[in-house]
C-alpha cells in the first residue's frame, strides 16, 4: 500500500473511537475516494485525453492499465458521463451531501424516456433521497421510474409473466418466476399463509436452527401448495391469505401520485393505483387509510378475530421491528407488550404493542434489555442503563417524507 494511503487511513482509524467507528469511518472514506475518481473519470473521459496513448475509448484505457474487468470499466465511464449531465447530483456529491451509492441509483433512472421529467425534478429528488437509505432511496426511485416512464415497458402487464420449473443436478428441482405486482402479491401471501398455518401445526419444530431459514419454509409451502391443489377437494381454498395495501389520503384527493409516498403492499413494496384495484376484485384484501401523520384513518373489517385486524394494523404502523436499526420484516416479529402482560398486567391494545423480531424479543425479555418508545421513534437500552445510538437510517423506521404529485 502507498505511503499516501497507508497516512490517511491510520489518520481516519487513529481519529476513531472503537472499531465500530472505524468500520463506519472507512466506509465514509472510501465513499469520497469513489467521489473524487468519478469526477475525475467524467473530467479525463470528457476530454478524450485516453486518446492520446492510442486507446479506442476510456473504458479500453482504464482495463489496460488497471485490475477492473471490462463491465467494470464500462459502468464506471457510463455512470461518470451521465452524472455530468445531472448539474445538481453532481454538485451534491461534490459537496459531500450525496452518496455515490445514491448518485448512481439518481443516474439509473435517467434514460431517453425520463430526461426531460428528471431535469424537472432533479433538485426534489435529490432532496428526498438524502434523507433515505440506499435500499429505500432505490426503493422510491424505481417507483418514480414507472411513472414517469410511461413509454417503457409495463411492469404491470400480465402477459409478461413467465415461470419454469426444470430438474436440475442431481435431481434437484430449480424454480423461477417472473410476476406482475398482483400475481406476485397472491402467491407470495397463499405461501406465507401456508407457512403460517405449517407453523402452527408444528411442521417446523424438527428443524435445526440452521435449518429453519425463510428459504427453507418457503420450499416446503411450495410443496405443500402442490399437495393441497391434488387433494380431493382441490378447488377448496385450504387457507385465507392476507394480501394488505396501505393507500395514503393523499391518494385518495385526486392528486397526483407521490413517488416517496405511494399506495403500498405489505411485504412487496409500492404498487399503482390499478394494481391496487386489480387486487381488491381478489376479495382477499384489506386497504388500509392514513393520514399525513401517517395514522390509520379505516381499518378495513375482516371476517375474522380482533387479533388478526390488529395485527394489520401494528404491520402499518412499524413496518417491523421497532428496535432501532432493525430491518427485519414484520413477518419476522412477534406483537410485543410494552407493560408485560403477566408482570405488569399490561393490556392487548395497540397503545401497548409493539412489532418486535425473535432476536430483539429475546433481547428484551431474557436478558434485561429494554425497548422504550420516544416522540420520534425508539430507543434500546442495555441491560447497564447505556442507550444504543440512534443509527443515521433507522431500519424499518425511515422518515416519512412530504412530496409533492407527480403530475
Amino acid at each position: 500500500m502507498c505511503s499516501c494511503a497507508t497516512a490517511a487511513l491510520e489518520a481516519v482509524i487513529g481519529s476513531a473511537g472503537g472499531p465500530g467507528e472505524e468500520i463506519v469511518a472507512l466506509v465514509e472514506l472510501a465513499d469520497q475516494v469513489q467521489a473524487a475518481l468519478v469526477e475525475r473519470v467524467g473530467a479525463f473521459d470528457a476530454s478524450e485525453a485516453w486518446a492520446l496513448d492510442g486507446a479506442y475509448s476510456f473504458a479500453c484505457w482504464l482495463r489496460t492499465r488497471t485490475d477492473v474487468t471490462r463491465a467494470e470499466s464500462l459502468q464506471l465511464g457510463r455512470f461518470a458521463r451521465t452524472l455530468r449531465t445531472m448539474a445538481v447530483t453532481e454538485a451534491a456529491v461534490e459537496a459531500g451531501k450525496l452518496s455515490v451509492a445514491k448518485a448512481r441509483l439518481l443516474a439509473g433512472v435517467v434514460n431517453e424516456r425520463t430526461a426531460e421529467r428528471f431535469a424537472e425534478q432533479e433538485a426534489f429528488l435529490v432532496d428526498q433521497v438524502q434523507g433515505l437509505s440506499v435500499d429505500d432511496a432505490k426503493t422510491a426511485l424505481d417507483y418514480w421510474r414507472r411513472l414517469a416512464d410511461t413509454d417503457g415497458p409495463d411492469p404491470d402487464d400480465p402477459t409478461r409473466n413467465c415461470a419454469r420449473v426444470a430438474v436440475g443436478y442431481e435431481g434437484r428441482w430449480r424454480i423461477e418466476a417472473d410476476l406482475d405486482p398482483v400475481g406476485g402479491a397472491v402467491l407470495h401471501a397463499v405461501l406465507e399463509a401456508i407457512v403460517d398455518r405449517m407453523h402452527q401445526d408444528g411442521r417446523f419444530s424438527v428443524l435445526t436452527p440452521s435449518d429453519n431459514t425463510h428459504g427453507r419454509r418457503t420450499a416446503d409451502a411450495f410443496v405443500e401448495m402442490a399437495h393441497r391443489a391434488s387433494g380431493k377437494n382441490p378447488d377448496q381454498p385450504a387457507v385465507h391469505p392476507d394480501i394488505v395495501v396501505v393507500v395514503p389520503a393523499t391518494a385518495l384527493t385526486g392528486a397526483g401520485p407521490d413517488p416517496f409516498d405511494p399506495p403500498t403492499l405489505i411485504g412487496a413494496g409500492p404498487v399503482t393505483a390499478n394494481n391496487v384495484l386489480r387486487l381488491a376484485l381478489l376479495g382477499t384484501v384489506s386497504a388500509l387509510t392514513l393520514d399525513d401523520e401517517g395514522r390509520p384513518l379505516h381499518l378495513g373489517r375482516k371476517q375474522r378475530l380482533a387479533s388478526p385486524d390488529q395485527w394489520i394494523a401494528l404491520t402499518i404502523r412499524d413496518r417491523g421491528c421497532v428496535a432501532p436499526g432493525c430491518d427485519r420484516p414484520a413477518a419476522w416479529c412477534q406483537a410485543h407488550h410494552l407493560r408485560w402482560w403477566e408482570r405488569d398486567i399490561g393490556s392487548t391494545d395497540l397503545p401497548n404493542l409493539a412489532l418486535a423480531c425473535s432476536h430483539h424479543h429475546h433481547l428484551i425479555h431474557d436478558e434485561g434489555w429494554k425497548l422504550e418508545p420516544l416522540t420520534d421513534g425508539w430507543q434500546l437500552i442495555r441491560p447497564g442503563g447505556t442507550i444504543i445510538d440512534k443509527p443515521r437510517y433507522d431500519g424499518n423506521h425511515r422518515p416519512r417524507t412530504r412530496a409533492g404529485p407527480l403530475g
